[in-house]
């Protein structure tokens, strides 16, 4: 019994910091986040690939949500939880991560987000709403360190 949990805990402690490591050539393509929205609507799950997959997207992640969503009715609350949770994803790391200037202004997100509030309760609109809070916070941010080194 104490070889697996050796082997657990060799695994885990094994040079995390290689893992966040968002340096280039490590872009995402919208087929890749399309089939990882669509894998995580379906399952319910989101693993550690699909965050960090997110987390390199920007307003491209949206981009591959919208493809992924059933077209045929609104969301549920927990797709739309998840969808909330990987619109967070793909702003979270705008000044590292992301790459493609476009990807950081967050045009097809804002309309993702006024879509799939349509319908909801009053908790979920406001969930949605704190999350377009943070995505216009995190452009703002970025737009004004990308004006700062530009003169």
């Amino acid at each position: 019994m104490r070889l697996p949990i050796w082997i657990l805990v060799a695994l885990l402690s094994s040079n995390p910091a290689n893992c966040q490591n968002c340096g280039s050539g490590s872009s995402v393509d919208v087929e890749t986040l399309t089939a990882s929205a669509r894998r995580v609507l379906q399952s319910r799950l989101i693993t550690g690939w699909d965050t960090k997959a997110f987390n390199r997207a920007g307003d491209l992640g949206s981009v591959a949500i919208l493809r992924a969503l059933p077209t045929h009715d609104h969301t549920g609350p927990t797709e739309t939880g998840l969808v909330l949770y990987m619109i967070r994803e793909s702003f979270s790391c705008l000044d590292r991560c992301v790459q493609s200037s476009d990807d950081k202004d967050p045009r097809v997100t804002l309309l993702l987000l006024g879509y799939i509030s349509e319908g909801q309760d009053s908790r979920t609109r406001s969930d949605i709403e704190e999350v377009r809070r943070f995505v216009l916070m995190k452009a703002q941010e970025q737009e004004k360190a990308t004006s700062g080194t530009i003169k």
